[in-house]
């Protein structure tokens, strides 16, 4: 998959391309239909499957990185768009400029001369332009005008509640992992880059694991049970995602002891898989009761996979 960036790239070369657009956060069943849909629809016509995104979100740039919490990260996004096929993400630098572009400009500028769309889809809640100006109803007309096909695609329903990005921040803030996996249609992961922390888990005999946010905080908060592969191979371990209130931590960061091993991998891709979660996250009074809260969260996780076992990764 090539990855392209506006306005930095210069057109498309290929003709017939079948272009859908979104923010795409969690890459959901609402979202796989879309993708799927248009990567068959590039194979009729012979074109490119492009989708195209935001970064930031648009609700970051006007609010802030951390206005909303993202369900996956944009290597995680790029990842799993690879998977469903896409031939193409366009990645739109969403800055003062594009904000203020109006809706004719967007669709002509980089749908149909940027992009040589020749079908477009979108959801049913899909607006864009300044202002939000360009619903399905403006894109139809353009489209007909421009000799695009043009489809609107319905929300994907589960027990009556339509699939979307805040519905499953929602059920991650609360730990509901398997309604989370009900929505994405996968369990949910986790994944980044090994970083240096301040160690202290080392010095307490709880070594960690740790992943930075760095582009918008997660929906989860707490200490969970998970599951970490290091390697291609899968390792029972504990986590926690939060600010470490006890030594006065600012920066949000995800932290995994991993059960029965030890090792050095600065720097290396982690994947963590979430399970349940076992508590909040809370102050202790001093080290020594941090590390008897930890000692706890451990024998509650290798409880957890003593009664599972068989049933996970």
């Amino acid at each position: 998959m090539e990855i392209i960036r506006y306005p930095h790239h210069t057109s498309l070369n290929s003709l017939n391309n079948s272009v859908t657009i979104g923010n795409f956060d969690g890459v959901h069943l609402g979202h796989q239909k879309l993708i799927e849909k248009v990567v068959n629809q590039a194979k009729i016509t012979d074109g490119l499957a492009v989708v195209v995104t935001m970064q930031p979100l648009p609700v970051q740039y006007f609010q802030g990185k951390h206005a909303v919490p993202l369900v996956t990260s944009f290597k995680q996004k790029v990842k799993l768009m690879v998977e469903q096929g896409v031939d193409v993400l366009c990645v739109l630098n969403f800055n003062k400029q594009l904000s203020t572009m109006t809706a004719l400009d967007f669709f002509n500028e980089i749908l149909v001369e940027g992009l040589k769309a020749r079908y477009l889809l979108v959801g049913d809640d899909f607006q864009f332009g300044a202002n939000r100006a360009g619903d399905a109803a403006f894109l139809a007309l353009q489209c007909h005008q421009a000799q695009i096909k043009f489809e609107q695609q319905n929300s994907v329903l589960l027990n009556g509640r339509r699939v979307s990005s805040s519905l499953i921040r929602s059920a991650l803030a609360v730990g509901d992992f398997k309604q989370v996996k009900c929505y994405l249609g996968r369990d949910y992961v986790v994944a980044g880059r090994v970083a240096h922390g301040k160690k202290l888990g080392r010095t307490l005999g709880f070594p960690t694991l740790n992943i930075h946010f760095k582009n918008g905080e997660t929906a989860l908060h707490g200490i969970f049970v998970v599951k970490v592969k290091i390697k291609s191979q899968w390792h029972e371990a504990v986590a926690s995602v939060g600010y470490n209130p006890t030594v006065k931590d600012s920066t949000k960061r995800l932290e995994v002891h991993v059960l029965d091993w030890s090792g050095e991998i600065y720097g290396q891709w982690i994947e963590v898989l979430f399970y349940k979660k076992l508590r909040n996250e809370v102050e202790f009074d001093g080290l020594s009761a941090l590390k008897a809260g930890i000692l706890s969260d451990v024998k509650a996780a290798r409880k957890y996979f003593e009664e599972n076992t068989g049933d996970l990764v």
